[in-house]
């Protein structure tokens, strides 16, 4: 406080003089008004610069986070310009001109792919151009081939998957010979369309999504270097995947399957009928029957026909392509499954096994009314 109390004494009496300090009080109060009010009003110009700001912002554009989630479709081909008002109408973006300014001050925007994008209503137009050339915004349509299914089941699931009419796959399979499957493919694409979960072009046509699946069998066939190994076990590769499709449908577990196909190749060696009942079933479809008949007199029966099935039956997996080119050393002639639940499956070599193996199913489906309609299908 020197400041404040220096001179402050009478210079004849030499005491402090209460005028003195009374005028020297005012002035400070004066200066610490006049900062205050200098203060303040840069306070109050400053917030309504906020305010212009903002309200000029949002008079083009939004603020914050987006609303609700909303699904729009870019075309193919489409101009910046344009996608800006597919925007607009879709209540993305509130300008077209807030949208352009971001897309010119950013070089990427040119990489917007067509397709149909998870987006959300209102939103900042910097944020919406950034989903846009986020791939993970892209709505990816995915399409799921089963294992061991047959063609015209595969058929259903395409049309369901993509929505293209039934027929007109079946069209294109008709001209299986223009598929571009491999040479040693005979009398139809059974088999060929390999089961697996591809993902659809946004405006998927029947060639096409086939082409997704033969070209996948292909490329899955030459991993396994399947032609080759098929020869070395004296069978076409053709042959092969008619074994492999048996395989599918006969297995419970993934350690059978080169077990099952090592009987196939034992009973084939032998001369013996292979008697699988998954080939009378599939020849009692064929012939449009309402049950199956064990013994009905088909080339796709192998109980009552030797040899296997002119086709493949369905469309096996990877593991079991691989079992059918790779079976299993043993000397087994029968696999009987003892048990639906677990899977689990008995080999044998002679008939004396494969009767043993048969009553201990036999009781498995004895034990529960569960198991017997287990057991009826």
């Amino acid at each position: 406080m020197a400041w404040f109390t220096r001179n402050l004494r009478d210079s004849e009496t030499g005491r402090i003089s209460g005028k003195e300090i009374w005028l020297r009080a005012r002035s400070a109060f004066a200066v610490v008004l006049s900062v205050g009010v200098l203060v303040g009003g840069a306070a109050v110009v400053s917030d309504r610069v906020d305010t212009a700001w903002t309200e000029f912002r949002t008079a083009e554009d939004y603020i914050g986070e987006g609303v609700s989630p909303v699904e729009v479709e870019i075309p193919k081909g489409a101009a910046l310009s344009a996608i800006a008002d597919i925007l607009v109408e879709n209540g993305v973006i509130k300008t077209a001109k807030a949208f352009d300014r971001e897309a010119a001050a950013n070089p990427d925007s040119k990489n917007i792919s067509y397709g149909r994008y998870n987006l959300k209503t209102e939103l900042p137009a910097k944020l919406a151009l950034s989903m846009l050339l986020d791939p993970a915004n892209l709505v990816r349509n995915w399409m799921t081939l089963t294992e061991g299914q047959r063609l015209d089941v595969q058929v259903q699931q395409m049309s369901k998957a993509t929505g293209i009419p039934a027929k007109e796959f079946d069209a294109v399979l008709k001209k299986w010979k223009k598929l571009g499957l491999p040479k040693w493919a005979k009398k139809s694409a059974d088999g060929f369309l390999f089961p697996d979960t591809y993902e659809l072009p946004q405006e998927p046509k029947a060639a096409g999504v086939i082409k997704l699946a033969t070209d996948q069998f292909k490329k899955v066939i030459k991993e396994l270097d399947f032609a080759d190994a098929a020869k070395e076990l004296g069978v076409t590769p053709h042959q092969a995947v008619v074994i492999a499709s048996i395989i599918e449908k006969e297995v419970f577990r993934d350690e059978d399957r080169a077990k099952v196909a090592r009987v196939i190749y034992n009973r084939l060696e032998k001369g013996m009928t292979l008697g699988m009942d998954s080939t009378a079933i599939y020849a009692s479809w064929r012939e449009g029957l309402e049950k199956t008949d064990l013994y009905l007199d088909s080339p796709y029966n192998t109980r009552v026909n030797k040899g296997l099935p002119p086709t493949p039956i369905n469309s096996p997996g990877k593991a079991t392509l691989e079992a059918a080119v790779n079976p299993a050393d043993g000397d087994w002639l029968y696999f009987v499954t003892v048990d639906l639940e677990s899977g689990e499956t008995e080999f044998s070599a002679d008939e004396a096994g494969f009767l043993d193996s048969k009553a201990k199913f036999q009781a498995w489906c004895a034990e529960s009314k569960e198991n017997q309609k287990l057991c009826e299908v």
